[in-house]
Formats: structure tokens, C-alpha cells, sequence
């Protein structure tokens, strides 16, 4: 078999049913059989890179279904992406069907039945994605899910390349450094999708801009408590120039950083306005939503709202 790209401990499986229920705890619930049972082998290696898990596999030859009853009990929705390094894998879901070579990747919902049948000898990596991390792709995957991409050219490769670089120098890279890593991998695959399937589905590029505006919204929402979250900040974040973020805002009539502002001014005001809060001091209020100054904090609010902090609070506990 084939030489491992993780560094960490491997299981190995001699039986088709242990192997079912650890790759159905690893992943998600699947049915597996084993295609020739008295010689069954199975290999798994399991790390991650940043919020990405990703596990690396050699098998013999097997059939794994994520049926109906299965997909229905899916707690979040998420996808699986295969990169095949040696051997065949055949995913199909969505009246599609992709045959995976070596040096092709696939990728497919695990909130939906699918099938992927593998040969004997094959070596994959399989990586996990929560959807969350693919909203702002969201138009295209609906249409990539059972498609063959290549990881020999063109942004597939500058993917997976990125990938397989980044686990074998995981143990040399700091926390933030690998959850870069997982969001440029994420980032190249994004765009090797919306490139090979948007003009096979019709998505036009409004749709694909309208879904990353959505998901760098998402991500100031869930970063309010950073004080140095700035519009700066969202665009590396997301690897697009200051430009660009700016013209996707512009989608909503706003600016990143007015969206930033207003996001905190309406947290705070929640919070205020929150009978079980009226103990906290506002200041302590709008630093835990990013304010560092309390004078820039009311100022900025008084303008927004009209009243100040105390004012607010006074009002939306008297109701």
C-alpha cells in the first residue's frame, strides 16, 4: 500500500462490521458492505487542519450507503470531499455518478442519500466540511455534488497541492496558521467549483456574489467581540482585496465597515433593552461587543438611536 500523508496513529480493520462502526462514529452513520469479506483490510489515519477534519484512508474493495433513513437524521448539514491518491472511487448522488482516478477529487452532502462504491487498494483522503463553511458557494456545490474535479490543474490543484503540504507540516504550524490553511484550501476548491460548474448550471456571477456577502455578514456577526475586526480583517479572512469586499456591501446599500458598526449598536441595544441585564454596566456592554472606547461607544449610539445608552435601557425595560 501506498505511504501515508498523516503523521498520526492509524487503526487497522480486519472485519467489515468494526470497520462500519468506526468509520459511522468518524463520519456519519453509513451502511457498509464489504465486497469480498474473508480478505477484508481497511486502514484509517484521522487528524485535521484547522476546523477541517481529515482522514486518510486504504481499503479493499467496499460498497458504503448513506441512505435515506440515514441522510433524514443528519443533525448539521456538511459534506464530504474525496481526494483519490491511488486505486478508484465511484460517488453517486443526485441522479450523478463520478468516477474518481488518482489525482481527482469529488465531493458530496451528507445531508442527502448517496453511494460511493471504492476498489481494491484504494488510497483517499476524505476531508469533512460543516456547510456553515460553505455558504458562500452554496449556489455552485448544489450543482458539483457527484461531478469529477482534477487535482492536476488550475485552482483543483492549488487546493489539494495546499493540502497535502499543509498535513505534512501540521506539527510545524500554530493554531491560526492551520485554520488559514483549511480556509485557503476551502477557498481554492470554492472557485475550482463555481468555475467548472457555473456555466454548466447557468449560475450567473449575482448569485455567487449575493451568497459571499451573506457568509462575510455571518462572519462579522460571529466576530462582534473582536475589537480589531475591521474591514481589513474580513477581507483576508475571506483572501479577497479590500475592493472587492467593499463591492460586495455595496449589494446591500452599506459599507463593511457602517455593517460592522451597526451590527454592535443593534447588540448592545438588545442587550440593554434586556430586563435580565439591567445589573451590567454599559460599559462592560460595549466592550464585550468590541467597543474599546465608552465616550466613542455613546456617541456613536446617540447618533444611531437618538438616546443615549442609559436612556435606551431606561425606556426598553419600562415597557
Amino acid at each position: 500500500m501506498s505511504h501515508f500523508l498523516l503523521h498520526g496513529a492509524r487503526t487497522e480493520f480486519r472485519d467489515c462490521a468494526s470497520w462500519k462502526e468506526s468509520i459511522s462514529s468518524t463520519f456519519v452513520p453509513l451502511d457498509v458492505s464489504a465486497v469480498y469479506p474473508s480478505r477484508f483490510r481497511s486502514s484509517v489515519a484521522v487528524g485535521a487542519l484547522g476546523w477541517m477534519q481529515v482522514s486518510e484512508l486504504h481499503t479493499s474493495a467496499q460498497c458504503v450507503r448513506r441512505t435515506r433513513a440515514l441522510a433524514d437524521r443528519a443533525e448539521a448539514p456538511g459534506y464530504k470531499v474525496t481526494l483519490q491518491l491511488a486505486g478508484r472511487s465511484e460517488i453517486r448522488q443526485a441522479a450523478r455518478s463520478a468516477l474518481l482516478n488518482p489525482g481527482e477529487w469529488g465531493i458530496y452532502d451528507t445531508a442527502r442519500p448517496y453511494e460511493v462504491d471504492v476498489d481494491d487498494d484504494a488510497h483517499f483522503l476524505v476531508m469533512q466540511v460543516p456547510g456553515k463553511q460553505l455558504e458562500a458557494w452554496q449556489p455552485s456545490v448544489q450543482h458539483a455534488v457527484a461531478r469529477r474535479f482534477s487535482a492536476r490543474h488550475g485552482c483543483g490543484r492549488m487546493a489539494m497541492d495546499l493540502l497535502r503540504v499543509a498535513l505534512s507540516e501540521h506539527a510545524n504550524l500554530s493554531d491560526s496558521a492551520a485554520r488559514d490553511a483549511a480556509n485557503a484550501v476551502l477557498q481554492m476548491m470554492g472557485l475550482d467549483i463555481s468555475e467548472q460548474t457555473g456555466r454548466a448550471s447557468g449560475l450567473g456571477q449575482a448569485e455567487l456574489r449575493q451568497a459571499q456577502l451573506r457568509r462575510a455578514q455571518q462572519y462579522i456577526l460571529d466576530n462582534l467581540h473582536d475589537p480589531l475586526l475591521s474591514p481589513a480583517k474580513v477581507a483576508a479572512a475571506f483572501r479577497v482585496s479590500r475592493r472587492y469586499l467593499y463591492n460586495l456591501f455595496a449589494l446591500a446599500s452599506t459599507t463593511p465597515a457602517d455593517f460592522i458598526l451597526s451590527a454592535r449598536l443593534e447588540r448592545c441595544r438588545e442587550v440593554l433593552c434586556d430586563a435580565a441585564q439591567a445589573g451590567r454596566q454599559i460599559g462592560d456592554i460595549a466592550y464585550r461587543h468590541g467597543f474599546s472606547d465608552a465616550a466613542r461607544f455613546s456617541h456613536a449610539f446617540r447618533a444611531r438611536y437618538g438616546l443615549t445608552p442609559s436612556e435606551c435601557r431606561r425606556q426598553g425595560q419600562g415597557r
